[in-house]
């Protein structure tokens, strides 16, 4: 194992965060994690020297700053090539890339609609669950802040309203890259790490929680993300 030590900058229950902390782990790579006020995140993580306003946010035991999940990805196997986050295969960043680009919003979206509109259907209204708890640990101000992430992001009710209809569409992408032998093969990769975390986020909701466990996309959540004991 790797001696290198890095700092990495999360938010609680973020799951982008999560896909970080998962691929720093992965390479044996000894790190802290900081977890930040989310909104005053994207203030904090400028003040310390990376470019954008995001998490995950690492900066190496070298100097070396990486920050959003595929470019950390790609600084890992810089850092230590073995095991490759990135293989040949290039349906693998093609995943990556939809993980990032398309599930990983369409997961936010709908746990925040949930938790603005009834934060019983989430899990201990989302104070527990393979994340931790989402945002803060003060049940009561969750779902304010639901609500200040819903207007940050932009959230429309008409956009909402269509994530509903698309649980089956989306998980069915995801069984499909796995039976294609692209996701959950016998080395994980970035697409699993990038793609099992947004599916945690989305187990926090107790009416879509049934769907997603009985797939294969839910024993690649397990695999990834064991459940809490």
């Amino acid at each position: 194992m790797t001696q290198a030590t890095a700092t990495l900058y999360a938010i609680p229950g973020s799951h982008p965060a999560q896909t970080g902390e998962l691929m720093v782990r992965h390479k044996g790579i000894h790190y802290r994690r900081v977890n930040l006020v989310p909104g005053f995140h994207r203030v904090f993580v400028r003040l310390r020297g990376f470019p954008g306003d995001r998490v995950p946010a690492v900066r190496f035991a070298d100097g070396r700053k990486a920050q959003g999940t595929r470019p950390l990805a790609r600084a890992l196997d810089d850092i230590v090539p073995e095991p490759r986050l990135i293989p040949a295969d290039p349906r693998v960043e093609e995943a990556e890339r939809w993980g990032e680009e398309v599930l990983q919003p369409w997961a936010r979206r709908m746990v925040v609609e949930a938790g603005t509109r009834d934060p019983d259907s989430l899990e201990d209204r989302g104070a527990r669950g393979r994340l931790g708890p989402l945002l803060t640990a003060r049940t009561p101000l969750r779902r304010t802040m639901s609500r200040l992430v819903k207007i940050a992001y932009r959230m429309t009710p008409s956009q909402l309203a269509d994530d509903q209809t698309r649980v089956g569409e989306v998980l069915d992408r995801v069984d499909g890259l796995i039976a294609d032998g692209v996701l959950d093969g016998e080395q994980l990769n970035c697409a699993d790490f990038q793609i099992a975390t947004s599916l945690a986020l989305i187990d926090y909701r107790l009416d879509v929680r049934a769907k997603l466990r009985s797939r294969p996309a839910g024993a690649l959540v397990d695999r990834v993300l064991p459940k809490p004991g």
